[in-house]
């Protein structure tokens, strides 16, 4: 049984009404990491669904944290914001009302394009909005209980003068300030730049601190099931101290915990928003189709990590969709297709309603990659894939599909793909001279070619067998240089055959004849 059923049967095991919390703080980049989070959280809350279940999906955008300190990615600048809650720190860009919506709009806007179905709240206007205001009195009503739990479960101990609030400075707008005093519903303080004022536990004139705030909003929204990284989930963390504070002090049962492993960025480990070690999420929609950004997540089980690849590892990944959705659809076979059917399910944005009762026309994306490189005129494009396919027109489906996938290859083509994959036709022969043995080849394939089928396999085959002599690896290599002035290219008989017979004949005529 897929991972997303098998929490959605224990969720259903505590009742049919769920509510599932995921989010992230937008203090940089929201990373294809971030996104394991999410895209955990919503299928979890589809499979509840269709189990007849009654689900939430929350994305908490933590907008009320304060910068920590001034990213790679800023200028010097904003060392002055170092302190003052993300949502009232000027735009990186200045198009955006503040330096967290910044971060928040083009995820949030990617989240549309991947079908995930979900409810987002900022926690400066839970805070603004008095959401918070009768947990925080909770805690404070309850600061030594508070204390020793997170001294006890954590092992570790607080400073002696440790709040359980953190006020933000009504002058400098930096949170930090030492509390001097509490009497409901204020919290009296000093700060750093001389200050001195009270804040309004009701309003959005502080917060509370994270291992706090956690359990404190599992409480007021209900939360009964939520995603989160191993570095909350390690013994004694966040998890831990969250559980014991949510039952103690607000009489309530913890989430159903949900712990993922770090989706890691080949040759450079984990991703990072505050070392820029990124790809974002909206930069993997520019490169694969939304259901191909699902599968990643879909296919494998959250406690096990993903090492992810943006150079050919996206052709690998987009080659295993592909191959899920042929075995869904009963084209391909294998000895265990239960889960993988699910996977493919799970990744469709729309949900399950939305699956054709046909499977679309399947282009291998490397050979999408190839005919970006050959043409920009999308007519042709889907002329060529017409006539290697061997078929007439495409349907609405399989067009629209296409076009996705033609963006997606030319994007990652710029802006991701490595050197080796990179080629351009040569329209003029190269000037280089072929060996004897070499004409004689390019002879005999000029007649072969002439003949059979024109279609990928049939060029791929007729190469290989007419290679004789100079051999396989070499015949290919003489080809590539033809055609392109280089030793390497794409997968040579879709290639040849994309390019049409009539040039690529022209082309073996002048290789014999120079």
């Amino acid at each position: 049984m897929h991972w997303a059923d098998v929490t959605a049967e224990e969720l259903l095991k505590k009742g049919k009404d769920h509510t599932i919390a995921t989010g992230i703080t937008p203090s940089g980049h929201i990373h294809v990491g971030n996104m394991r989070e999410i895209l955990t959280g919503d299928l979890i809350h589809r499979a509840l669904k269709e189990k007849g279940g009654h689900s939430t999906l929350i994305y908490l955008g933590d907008t009320f944290d304060p910068l920590r300190k001034v990213y790679p990615f800023l200028g010097p600048s904003y060392e002055r914001y170092v302190g003052m809650p993300l949502s009232e720190i000027p735009c990186p860009c200045g198009g955006h009302e503040s330096y967290a919506i910044h971060f928040l709009e083009p995820f949030l806007k990617s989240l549309e394009k991947l079908g995930v179905e979900q409810k987002t709240l900022l926690t400066h206007e839970l805070y603004k909005n008095g959401e918070y205001a009768e947990g925080a009195k909770r805690v404070l009503e309850n600061k030594e209980k508070i204390r020793e739990i997170l001294e006890r479960v954590s092992k570790r101990s607080l400073p002696k003068n440790w709040f359980p609030y953190t006020p933000k400075c009504g002058e400098c707008g930096k949170f930090g300030a030492e509390v001097t005093g509490y009497d409901y519903p204020f919290v009296h303080y000093t700060c750093e730049c001389t200050h001195k004022g009270k804040a309004d536990i009701r309003k959005d004139d502080g917060k509370l601190p994270w291992r706090v705030d956690w359990p404190t909003r599992w409480w007021f929204l209900g939360v009964t099931c939520e995603p989160f990284g191993k570095d909350h989930g390690a013994a004694g963390g966040s998890y831990d101290t969250g559980t014991e504070i949510v039952e103690k002090i607000f009489n309530r049962s913890p989430p159903y915990p949900v712990m993922y492993e770090w989706i890691q960025l080949k040759g450079k480990g984990a991703m990072s928003s505050s070392t820029g070690v990124v790809v974002t999420g909206v930069e993997m929609l520019n490169i694969t189709p939304p259901e191909v950004l699902r599968f990643l997540i879909a296919k494998q089980n959250p406690f096990r990590h993903i090492d992810f690849d943006p150079g050919l590892g996206i052709l690998n990944l987009v080659d295993e969709y592909d191959r899920y959705e042929r075995i869904y659809y009963g084209v391909e076979s294998a000895p265990d297709t239960g889960d993988m059917k699910r996977a493919y399910e799970l990744s469709v944005p729309q949900g399950e309603s939305a699956i054709p009762e046909e499977m679309a026309l399947q282009v291998p994306y490397r050979h999408i990659v190839t005919l970006v490189q050959l043409t920009e005129d999308m007519e042709e494009l889907k002329a060529r894939i017409m006539r290697t396919e061997g078929i007439e027109t495409l349907g609405r489906e399989a067009e629209e599909r296409l076009r996705k996938r033609v963006e997606c290859a030319r994007y990652w083509v710029d802006s991701f793909a490595p050197e080796g994959v990179k080629f351009s036709l040569q329209m003029e022969m190269p000037s280089f001279i072929p060996s004897p043995g070499e004409r004689e080849f390019l002879g005999r394939l000029t007649k072969v070619l002439s003949t059979i089928p024109w279609e990928a396999e049939e060029v791929h085959k007729g190469i290989h067998d007419t290679s004789g002599a100079l051999g396989t690896k070499k015949s290919f290599t003489l080809l590539y240089r033809i055609f392109l002035g280089k030793n390497r290219g794409p997968r040579l008989g879709f290639f040849l055959s994309s390019l049409g017979r009539e040039f690529v004949l022209k082309r073996l005529k002048e290789g014999m004849e120079v």
